[in-house]
């Protein structure tokens, strides 16, 4: 029988972590729910803290698969592992450092089901070490909105954790996740998830807990990596918009969210080497909408323009003792 909801699980580096997630997982209060866990090599113990608290809950240990994967093949490959084994109606994903309420699921599905719907968002909980802050997703009444509003990452958020989506969304051809596509993967697949769905609704409330002080998390550290996989997202999606004769449409949107990423990677870098090895990338869309960027931002895109490599790196030390300053503050 096909169960109703799949969860997807990767499992890295997650020892911290694990245990609360698996918890969370295991006492939703829908029951018709199939877990794939992907252990992509993970190096510590996190599979063998995971099979301890599956033995708690005897009940679900039918429901569980558990994929090991002999190398570490990053994010993207564990997550198309999980979508090739799934067999459910709907697909959640879940980063294995984060944690969801209990009725995360039940309320997703009903809602799903209630308006025969291809995605349900709902709001998501930034969990910081001193604080929680609630990111509200904006659902626009107009269906023309969805794939603009996800491709700004702007009032519609990419991430993919906080929507159930139709399995038969995740199974496109299009919609898979290139191998090594291990930053903006996210954002690589709800793009085009949502270019596709047919029908997309909201729940007004956060379930899922998104972990922000995982230090091992791929996000925190801008290296080498994130610089290529940002130029990879955007030709990607450059060259899906052009085969489906959408790319003149959407030029200004796409134009300015490549300079977003681009002045991101300069001010988050620790590394002088990066920002000048990719100084021009994104440089005629940055000619194009300089002018809408703030002071700061403007500043750093200007010194790498200019090639004032010292001074770019000197205005990052400077933002980062400030950012240092106001978490001491806040704690």
């Amino acid at each position: 029988m096909i169960p109703k909801v799949s969860i997807l699980i990767p499992i890295y580096n997650v020892s911290a972590y694990i245990e609360k997630c698996a918890y969370s997982l295991f006492n939703q209060t829908f029951e018709d729910i199939e877990y794939i866990f992907v252990n992509d090599a993970t190096p510590d113990d996190s599979m063998e803290k995971l099979n301890k608290i599956i033995e708690e809950y005897p009940q679900r240990k039918n429901q569980i698969k558990i994929i090991h994967h002999l190398t570490n093949k990053g994010s993207a490959a564990a997550r198309n592992t999980a979508i090739d084994a799934s067999t459910g109606e709907f697909i959640a994903m879940i980063d294995s450092d984060d944690f969801i309420d209990s009725k995360m699921i039940e309320m997703l599905y009903q809602k799903a089901f209630d308006e025969n719907a291809d995605i349900v968002v709902s709001d998501i909980i930034l969990e910081f070490v001193d604080r929680s802050v609630v990111v509200t997703e904006y659902i626009s009444d107009n269906k023309n909105d969805h794939f603009s509003d996800m491709v700004r990452n702007d009032r519609l958020h990419a991430f993919s954790c906080d929507k159930l989506v139709s399995r038969s969304l995740y199974t496109r051809v299009d919609c898979r996740i290139p191998d090594g596509l291990n930053y903006l993967e996210d954002r690589h697949i709800m793009t085009r998830i949502f270019y596709f769905a047919k029908k997309i609704v909201k729940v007004d409330q956060a379930f899922y807990h998104y972990i922000q002080y995982n230090e091992n998390a791929i996000t925190k550290t801008k290296n080498r990596m994130h610089f290529e996989n940002v130029l990879l997202f955007w030709s990607l999606l450059d060259t899906f918009l052009k085969e489906n004769n959408e790319f003149e449409k959407y030029k200004q949107i796409t134009e300015l969210s490549k300079v977003e990423n681009k002045v991101r990677l300069m001010i988050d870098t620790h590394s002088s080497i990066l920002r000048k090895e990719f100084a021009n990338m994104f440089y005629e869309e940055e000619t194009n909408c300089l002018s809408k960027f703030k002071n700061g931002e403007k500043l750093m895109l200007l010194l790498v323009r200019f090639k004032f490599f010292g001074l770019a790196q000197l205005f990052h030390n400077i933002l980062l003792i400030k950012h240092k300053k106001r978490l001491r503050k806040r704690v």
